[in-house]
């Protein structure tokens, strides 16, 4: 039966190079969608870009059987394509998600609320929507509501047949470009002569501020407004800094001293790059890079090990674990260096130095992403949203290619890294390998037995749920919320538990020591991956171990008790509850219920393996070499 989705455009406007847009889309309501889910999809040149269109507001009409979903966002126009110089036509369209069913490009029609000015033919009247499907979708901003309003820099075209919004710029707009480029010369440099000329007076007239800020810590003099100060000695330095960051306009404070002293580094940076740049490249040189790994492992290794007895290639490798590793001299100095002149550059996670100099053509960067599969969402995908990017940041937008385990989650990463549709390749994931392997698989069950013998006898449950933060620096789980103990007792210790957290978080659970033997925290020993072959069961959240986990047919339970809060701070590429292959507890007398009636929804496993990985073979390592080499030797067309 074919999904009834429907579009009206009641906000379209290019205001400063901003795309500022608002739809409201209708279609059959689902009380089991929690999360719908929008995007947009720009094609420029031959090029995509895939973006989240911020949905606003969603309307629920259960009583009519229907649903509306506002969204509203506004695009840079001139920073959708990383280093694409082009003049052609932007194509827009709007793909819409709601529970299992995908509208690609939404078909639609324009409000009466927005007014037609410069659209080079009058719209036919079949395709002007007469009233909103929620007035309130009309507006989202302080602009007129409704306005198509067409900046001299572009002109406005609907290709209603296609489902698409045509955007090209006027012969004023090109006109224009020498002067863009020269003022983002001119302006910088503006700002640091006048920085210079405030500066200098500032030295002169320290004094005063010093004494000021000793009277104001006193009380004698009054005191800016700032933070309340812990002691006398914090007041007075609260003073003397404001005093000084007030006259010459730059916070003080070490978070804006970083953000200042980066830019003269940045520039350093891009001095040295081009220089080094000057020089050919090695056209033999592989270089492995990762900032959380101190050698190599992971997809970097499977991959290094089929191809490191070549050679014909010239193998370097800049790897170190340090969270500060990204600023130290000797990294920095050694990342120019081989980014430079390296043919190929190699990584496996966000790596912050790329986001340094902009990447020579001749260098080719491929990124093995540690992860399986498309789950939780990342990168660009969380725009607009508390720690994720801006659209001017050019993290992962360097890449040439990113590898995925299959064509059906192509289109969540090309969103997540900011790259076009055709960076993205479905190889399979190297490190998976490892899952069809026999040999291995007994070689690890035989080393753990040895390390653990009283659990032969033992089902094993794996305790492996993700963080909650908003990276790195902010991990953590919530250890009230899972009691290893009472599970194990409420379950009649038919199951021991190894307790598996993310690398990120530093928590721990406290296991009495009489249950010590049945129940083992292992966060800080032992690779997740290993440990599934030994898994019975294993118990998670929103973790992507789900993906390996379908690799042995694992049965799974979903402990997600804070699954409206998680949807509403990280939120997911498709809708949680359709799409998680095992059973959804919501507190751990569930979770216990379910683990004694074995009631595991284990028909869901087979069906999703089937969906996320193209290949189950063991050779997606061997692809990934094989496409690697390939550009190395400048064979990939």
């Amino acid at each position: 039966m074919l999904f009834d989705c429907k579009m009206v455009i009641n906000k379209l406007n290019i205001r400063n190079n901003k795309l500022n847009l608002t739809v409201a889309i209708s279609c059959p309501f689902d009380p089991d969608v929690i999360s719908p889910k929008a995007k947009i999809i720009f094609e420029c040149g031959g090029k995509t870009r895939r973006l989240p269109f911020r949905i606003t507001n969603y309307y629920r009409q259960p009583q009519i059987g229907s649903c509306v979903t506002v969204c509203s966002y506004s695009f840079l126009i001139d920073r959708l394509f990383y280093n694409l110089e082009t003049d052609s036509d932007i194509k827009v369209r709007i793909d819409f998600y709601y529970g299992e069913n995908e509208v690609v490009a939404v078909p639609f029609t324009v409000s009466t609320n927005v007014i037609n000015r410069n659209l080079p033919h009058e719209l036919d009247n079949e395709y002007i929507e007469h009233e909103s499907l929620v007035d309130a979708a009309s507006s989202s901003s302080d602009d007129e509501p409704g306005i198509l309003d067409i900046a001299d820099d572009y002109i406005f075209d609907f290709d209603f047949e296609n489902s698409r919004i045509m955007i090209s710029k006027s012969k004023e707009s090109k006109k224009g470009k020498s002067f863009i480029k020269t003022s983002k010369i001119i302006v910088p440099a503006l700002r640091a002569v006048f920085l210079v000329f405030r500066i200098i007076p500032a030295l002169f007239l320290s004094p005063l501020f010093i004494i000021d800020g000793f009277l104001a810590g006193l009380g004698i003099l009054p005191k800016r407004r700032t933070s309340a100060a812990a002691n006398l000695k914090e007041s007075i330095a609260n003073q003397i800094r404001l005093n000084f960051s007030s006259f010459i306009k730059i916070g003080l404070k070490k978070t804006d001293l970083l953000r200042y002293i980066k830019k003269p580094i940045v520039a350093i940076c891009n001095q040295r790059y081009k220089q080094l740049c000057k020089k050919d490249i090695v056209p033999n040189r592989i270089t492995f890079m990762s900032g959380r790994r101190d050698e190599l492992s992971g997809n970097l290794k499977f991959v290094y090990d089929l191809i490191k007895d070549r050679d014909d290639i010239d193998f370097q490798f800049l790897l170190f674990s340090d969270l500060n590793g990204h600023n130290k001299i000797k990294n920095l100095r050694e990342f120019l260096r081989l980014y430079a002149s390296s043919k190929i550059v190699v990584i496996d996670d966000y790596f912050r130095l790329l986001n340094t100099v902009d990447k020579r053509s001749e260098v080719k960067v491929f990124q093995l992403w540690h992860a399986c599969g498309a789950f939780k969402t990342f990168g660009f995908t969380r725009l607009g949203k508390k720690g994720g990017p801006k659209q001017t940041d050019p993290n992962h937008r360097m890449y040439d290619y990113a590898i995925v385990s299959s064509q059906k989650i192509a289109k969540h990463y090309a969103e997540g890294f900011g790259l076009s549709d055709d960076c993205i390749i479905a190889t399979g994931i190297p490190r998976t390998d490892i899952f069809m392997d026999s040999d291995y698989a007994a070689e690890v069950r035989a080393r753990f037995y040895d390390k653990y013998p009283k659990l032969r006898d033992k089902k094993i449950l794996l305790f492996a749920p993700t963080f909650r933060g908003n990276g790195q620096m902010s991990a953590h789980y919530p250890t009230e919320a899972f009691h290893p103990k009472e599970l194990y007792e409420a379950t009649g210790g038919q199951y021991a538990i190894l307790i598996k957290l993310h690398p990120f978080c530093k928590e721990r659970f406290e296991i009495p020591e009489e249950l010590s033997d049945f129940i083992i925290d292992m966060s800080d020993e032992d690779e997740l991956n290993d440990l599934l072959f030994v898994t019975d069961l294993l118990v998670t959240d929103y973790s992507s171990v789900i993906f390996e986990a379908s690799l042995l047919d694992i049965p799974m339970l979903f402990y997600s008790f804070d699954l409206d809060e998680y949807v509403s701070v990280r939120d997911f590429y498709y809708d949680y509850r359709s799409f998680v292959p095992g059973k959804i507890v919501y507190n751990e007398y569930e979770l216990a219920r379910a683990v004694l009636s074995g009631d595991f929804e284990l028909n869901k496993v087979n069906a999703f393996r089937d969906e996320f990985f193209d290949n189950v073979d063991g050779l997606s390592s061997q692809r990934v070499a094989d496409f690697i080499i390939n550009a190395m030797q400048d064979r990939l067309t």
